[in-house]
């Protein structure tokens, strides 16, 4: 009798006033199981496959989507239960079931691909990497147009859309909550359980509950793209313990103290973390410096390790002719780590760069040496130095600032000069800056301004 009842329920359900909401979420948990096996099968080198672990990556995989797709959907829900019966049907109801639907179906359809662009590139969920650029629309948005057919991407998308809608009517889904004239009880009925359970999981769920294990693409599989990112949201970081392996800080002084010490230093103190240094120097030296940061450049690409395109001619006669170090990883999952790194001389830290944070001035830097011995450093950037802060930390060391300067004026708390590259100096541009060719002439219109000016110079680029 019971087992009935609940399948003549779910029968109403699929056939009702409720049948698009019921539909669409059910897409949408059936599209992300898909992905997640899809991910599973793609990483199948990296996944620890104990039985246990699989059946607790869907099940957790499933309570997830459960609660990104309902929370897609609440608000049209809620729509439904509130809704006057007298009105169901009208065009008012139609044209907002329609909009709202189709709006929530691209959004749906979007993150689900996008989600596979990023586990491609990172091997996770959306994390705060996605986060982060989010913030930067033009420059991602651009990105894309120019990287991607983004007219058949955006065609692509609404043909989901427009296929869905299709299968649909083709089902009478559309023609059933348009007609079930159902009364405010009976929809009660529908909407508080789904509501309560949605509410409560929302609030109770955390993303690191996907997390059980010590394989990261297993508790990545857990989670979902929707949820992950939200979290990422709010949170503002990057799960430090979950992205960077460690050791103890003794074991790490010890082989850091073993490395650094140079022929002609020595150690002022033999505590195990203090690594102030006595340098032993001759005559002092003042070289010009340019440091020359290269996005995206792996290491895959130099003849030095191995590539037999010769894509680099002048980068790997420098190797040949230069200091090289042939034994340098990444410390961190973006660029603006880099900088920080070089700048600052840190590892990354939890959360967000220390370029991205406030109060970065006046740290000790490179910059900070460089002008005690009376250089002038330069920050030379090809694109617009707003983009991740860099202009207001780097500004705030002291370097002069360098970059396109398009209407993004540095904070009231940056004192430095800031020169604009103009138009007429630039021959070819994206989203991104200017090609190589320029900042390099940039680079060398400040070298040679200093130079005239006998005083030593650090060219950032």
């Amino acid at each position: 009798m019971f087992s009935e009842k609940i399948t003549n329920l779910t029968k109403e359900a699929f056939k009702g006033r409720f049948s698009a909401f019921y539909s669409i979420l059910s897409l949408y948990i059936l599209l992300s199981f898909l992905i997640r096996l899809v991910f599973l099968i793609w990483s199948s080198n990296d996944v620890d496959f104990n039985f246990i672990y699989i059946l607790r990556i869907f099940f957790t995989g499933l309570l997830y989507d459960f609660v990104s797709g309902s929370l897609f959907l609440f608000l049209y829900l809620f729509y439904l239960l509130i809704f006057p019966k007298k009105w169901i049907g009208s065009l008012f109801d139609k044209a907002f079931t329609y909009f709202y639907l189709a709006i929530i179906l691209l959004v749906l359809y979007f993150s689900l691909l996008a989600e596979i662009s990023f586990w491609e590139e990172f091997g996770a969920r959306f994390n705060f990497i996605a986060v982060d650029y989010l913030i930067y629309t033009y420059e991602v948005v651009e990105n894309i147009n120019q990287s991607y057919p983004l007219p058949l991407l955006i065609a692509v998308l609404i043909g989901l859309v427009a296929l869905t809608f299709f299968m649909m009517r083709k089902f009478k889904v559309f023609r059933n909550i348009f007609s079930d004239k159902v009364n405010f009880k009976k929809r009660s009925f529908f909407v508080i359980p789904v509501a309560i359970f949605t509410i409560v999981l929302g609030f109770l769920m955390k993303n690191k509950y996907a997390d059980f294990s010590n394989n990261l693409v297993d508790n990545e599989l857990g989670k979902n793209g929707a949820f992950s990112f939200v979290a990422a949201f709010r949170s503002n970081e990057l799960d430090y313990e979950a992205f960077y392996p460690k050791i103890s800080d003794k074991k790490a002084y010890s082989i850091l103290k073993q490395n650094l010490l140079q022929e002609n230093q020595a150690y002022t103190s033999a505590k195990f973390d203090d690594i102030s240094r006595l340098t032993k120097s001759n005559e002092e030296q003042k070289p010009n410096i340019v440091v020359v940061t290269i996005e995206s450049f792996s290491a895959e690409f130099l003849s030095a390790f191995g590539n037999k395109d010769h894509l680099t001619p002048n980068y790997d006669q420098l190797a040949k002719e230069s200091i090289f170090f042939t034994n340098l990883y990444a410390t961190g999952t973006r660029t603006v780590r880099g900088m920080e790194a070089l700048t600052l001389c840190v590892p990354p830290t939890p959360g967000n760069s220390i370029v991205r944070r406030p109060n970065n001035q006046d740290l000790f830097s490179m910059a900070t040496i460089l002008k005690e011995k009376k250089y002038q450093p330069y920050f030379i950037y090809d694109g617009d130095g707003y983009f991740d802060n860099m202009n207001n930390f780097f500004g705030g060391q002291g370097f002069t600032i360098v970059d396109r300067d398009r209407g993004n004026p540095l904070s009231e708390k940056i004192k430095t000069e800031r020169f604009q590259i103009k138009d007429d100096e630039v021959s070819f541009e994206n989203a991104w800056g200017i090609c190589d060719e320029d900042l390099y002439k940039q680079a060398i219109k400040y070298a040679d301004k200093e130079s005239n000016s006998n005083k030593p110079f650090l060219n950032l680029l």
